[in-house]
């Protein structure tokens, strides 16, 4: 999907609509790559979210309150409290058929980002240090421009190349979201640095179109038309050629054409970028899979929409909910490894200290042979050969007392050595933990189921205490998630667990001892229940659970996985082990597909 110019020209417009001249109220990092702004304007309220990610940049109104995303205060955020936060709109930009958006900003000096103490009648106190409230709009006073702070906040929603800055009166770099070296680019994003607009492309003006123009194009260019056009015009995106090719010929290529009607299609390019925004979506409203700022022909059925940022909301909103989970399942991954690194540090340890366990038994056998042949031993005597080995003898310490320091090296390095042996255990088992943990994770395809792994590994102590208040929130909050329960084709009642807490309550809290337990044999995964009722499952009712034991598993992605099937009875928890690993005697295994729940 593109965020095109034509799109920023709508987003521009209804910018310059409702938050021009506003007071800027609130700033926020709701992203690594993304900020928030509140603006008080028209005597409400805005939420404006900018965002530089690569795959899904773009500018535009929200309606819901924007929540910070970055726990620690950056550069930018800082420079933005000084600069933008209790400042004025006072223009809004896009230059001609550019991805570029330019919102200046006028604060005076003499505003404080915050003022807990809320002296102003017109300021309410808040605990969020990047928040500063209005209950309604104050009136300005006159200032001098000596004591006004004027800035540009740069928004460049370009794809890999996004970005977003501010910048100074003077022209400088103050700070950007990314920072661009002179390895990386001709053109330098760097604190204090000049500030320089991208190249303009050497393009025609797509308002200037004409039937001429587009028949050079198609006597010297690609076969295809669509392409053309985006390679000769300004501002033309893939999705606009194919536009105004099915609006002027009724399908969106011209390759296999021979006579093209270009008066027509040159009118209809001119339309589109001419035309007042008529913004609609294509696809299910919760699940949008496409936008754009004019009625989408080619695409039909499209629905019109009130704006564009409620059809910019409304796409990624979905779209980003997959990539959502995908960035906490990776971030959470990583924690459960550094985690995973030091529990192997750990063990490594622990092993090298009981691998000192001959030494110390050596020791004590040293001291009793030193005893038991005490009166062969003369003075200055160095060695004492015992069944063939040699004990090492100091000529001018006696017998006595040698054999007394090694029994008092062997007692202390005992002492020490004590509890080893349960200590490596437990570290063994927190480790097959982490690694149930790290394998459920990664088949986990819900943000909720993600978050409930989250919180099972906090609760488990796999992850230091996160300095996020949100997070720490979710940790006091009670565990609600349920196991998934479906209905067999058959009628009967299977049950998934999808957490190794929720594993543990399937197995030995909601199975009973005569219904059927499956697992994907070998691999981190779902325990599969199967109520019995003293009956025996038909085989389409096994078949759907093995299927879903395997979906469940690490081995989604292979064409059959084998599921080892038994009684419950016949599971046993492993003691002082960890929540869903057990141990089983399968009577028999079957070779499924994966099967997704239905």
């Amino acid at each position: 999907m593109y965020f095109d110019a034509l799109t920023l020209a709508a987003v521009s417009d209804e910018l310059r609509a409702t938050i021009l001249g506003g007071r800027i109220q609130r700033v926020v990092l709701t992203g690594p790559l993304s900020i928030g702004l509140e603006i008080y304007a028209q005597r409400q309220r805005w939420q404006l979210l900018a965002s530089a990610h690569p795959q899904v940049a773009r500018v535009h109104l929200v309606r819901g309150r924007l929540t910070r995303g970055v726990a620690h205060a950056t550069p930018l955020l800082l420079l933005l409290r000084k600069y933008v936060l209790g400042g004025r709109i006072v223009a809004i930009e896009q230059p001609a058929f550019e991805r570029l958006l330019l919102i200046s900003i006028v604060k005076a000096s003499n505003i404080r980002n915050i003022d807990s103490s809320a002296a102003d009648d017109h300021v309410a106190p808040t605990s969020d240090p990047d928040t500063l409230e209005l209950e309604h709009e104050p009136e300005v006073e006159p200032v001098a421009d000596a004591t006004l702070l004027r800035s540009e906040l740069i928004i460049e929603p370009q794809d890999r190349r996004s970005n977003i800055m501010l910048v100074s009166d003077d022209n400088l770099i103050l700070e950007s979201i990314k920072r661009v070296t002179p390895r990386m680019s001709r053109r330098v994003v760097l604190p204090r640095h000049a500030y320089e607009l991208p190249p303009p492309p050497a393009k025609r003006d797509p308002t200037q179109a004409t039937a001429a123009g587009i028949a050079a194009l198609v006597a010297a260019g690609p076969p295809d038309l669509a392409r053309a056009l985006v390679a000769n015009y300004r501002g033309v995106s893939p999705q606009v050629a194919r536009e105004v090719l099915f609006r002027a010929l009724g399908a969106t290529s011209t390759q296999g054409a021979e006579e093209l009607p270009y008066y027509t299609i040159a009118a209809r390019l001119r339309e589109v970028f001419s035309a007042p925004a008529a913004p609609s979506l294509v696809g299910p409203p919760a699940t949008p899979t496409a936008y754009a700022p004019y009625l989408l022909n080619h695409l039909a059925p499209a629905t019109p929409v009130a704006s564009i940022s409620a059809a910019l909301e409304a796409y990624y909103a979905a779209f980003e909910q997959h990539t959502d989970h995908t960035q906490r399942r990776t971030a959470l991954s990583q924690q459960l490894n550094v985690g995973r690194e030091r529990l192997v540090r750990q063990q490594e340890q622990l092993r090298a200290e009981l691998a000192k366990a001959d030494a110390l038994e050596q020791l004590r056998w040293e001291g009793e042979m030193i005893f038991a042949f005490l009166h062969t031993l003369s003075p200055g005597q160095t060695t004492l050969i015992v069944e063939g080995q040699t004990i090492t003898l100091e000529a001018h310490s006696s017998p006595v007392e040698q054999a007394q320091a090694r029994f008092r090296r062997y007692e202390k390095a005992k002492s020490a050595r004590a509890g080893l042996p349960e200590r490596l255990a437990a570290n063994e088992a927190r480790l097959d933990g982490l690694a149930e943990l790290l394998g459920l994770l990664a088949i986990s395809d819900d943000y909720a189921q993600i978050e409930l792994l989250a919180q099972e590994a906090e609760e488990l102590g796999y992850l230091h205490e996160h300095p996020d208040p949100l997070t720490a929130q979710r940790k006091r909050r009670p565990n609600r998630a349920k196991p998934l329960q479906l209905t067999s084709p058959d009628g009967w009642l299977i049950v998934v667990g999808r957490s190794a807490r929720q594993n543990e309550e399937v197995t030995f809290r909601i199975g009973r001892p005569d219904d059927l337990w499956l697992h994907a044999r070998g691999l981190t995964g779902a325990h599969v229940i199967i109520r019995c009722d003293g009956r025996e499952p038909p085989e389409a009712t096994l078949v759907a659970a093995a299927g879903l034991a395997a979906y469940f598993s690490q081995g989604r992605s292979e064409a059959a996985v084998e599921i080892d099937i038994c009684r419950r009875a016949k599971v046993r928890k492993r003691p002082d082990g960890p929540p869903g690993l057990v141990s089983y005697h399968p009577e028999y295994s079957l070779r499924v597909a994966p099967r997704a729940p239905w």
